[in-house]
C-alpha cells in the first residue's frame, strides 16, 4: 500500500506543467530590480561629479565603471539568461563623466531587464539555461545571481564615497 501511494505522488509531481513548478514569481523579481534602481540613483547622486572619475588604488574600476559595470551586467546577464536580444549600449565617453548620463544607462538597463522578465512565460521561467558557459540553471536563478552581483558590486563603491568625504546613502533592502 505504501508503495503504491509513493509511485502515486511521484507520478503526480513529475507530471506537474512546468508552470507549476516553484519559483521566485516575476513581481518579486521585477521589484527587486526597482529596488536596485533607486539605490544606483541614491549612489550616482551621492558622488561629487568630481568623484565620478575617482578609483582608490590604480588598476581598479572608477566609481562611475563601478555603476555601469552594474548596469552592463543587468542587463547582459538577464539577456542571456532570457534570450531578449541585445541589451542597451550608451557612449561611456559621456555616461562615465556625466550623472545625467550615467542615470540614463543605469535607467534603459534595468527597463530592459525588467522587460526581459516581464516577457517570459511560468514555463520559461523554469526552462534551465546556460549563461556565458557557467553551467544551466533556471532563468529565474539567473535573474536572482544578477540581482546579487549588483549588491555585492555596490557594496564595493562605499570606500569610494568615503574617501571622498561622502556618507553612502541608507540602504534599502526591503
Amino acid at each position: 500500500m505504501r508503495i503504491r501511494l509513493i509511485v502515486a505522488v511521484l507520478t503526480l509531481v513529475t507530471s506537474l506543467p512546468l508552470a507549476a513548478q516553484v519559483y521566485l514569481p516575476k513581481d518579486v523579481l521585477i521589484a527587486d530590480f526597482d529596488r536596485q534602481r533607486a539605490i544606483l540613483m541614491k549612489y550616482v547622486d551621492a558622488m561629487p561629479d568630481s568623484g565620478l572619475g575617482f578609483m582608490p588604488t590604480p588598476g581598479v574600476r572608477t566609481y562611475a565603471q563601478q555603476l555601469e559595470h552594474i548596469a552592463q551586467s543587468t542587463a547582459g546577464i538577464t539577456a542571456e539568461a532570457t534570450r531578449a536580444g541585445k541589451p542597451p549600449v550608451g557612449d561611456p565617453l559621456v555616461y562615465l563623466r556625466n550623472k545625467s548620463a550615467l542615470k540614463d544607462f543605469i535607467n534603459r538597463s534595468f527597463d530592459f531587464a525588467i522587460a526581459a522578465v516581464q516577457n517570459l512565460t511560468d514555463a520559461g521561467m523554469v526552462e534551465q539555461t546556460d549563461v556565458l558557459g557557467l553551467g544551466k540553471r533556471p532563468r529565474w536563478k539567473w535573474v536572482l545571481g544578477v540581482q546579487e552581483h549588483t549588491a555585492w558590486t555596490l557594496g564595493q563603491t562605499v570606500p569610494y564615497l568615503r574617501l571622498n568625504g561622502v556618507t553612502p546613502p541608507s540602504y534599502l533592502p526591503f
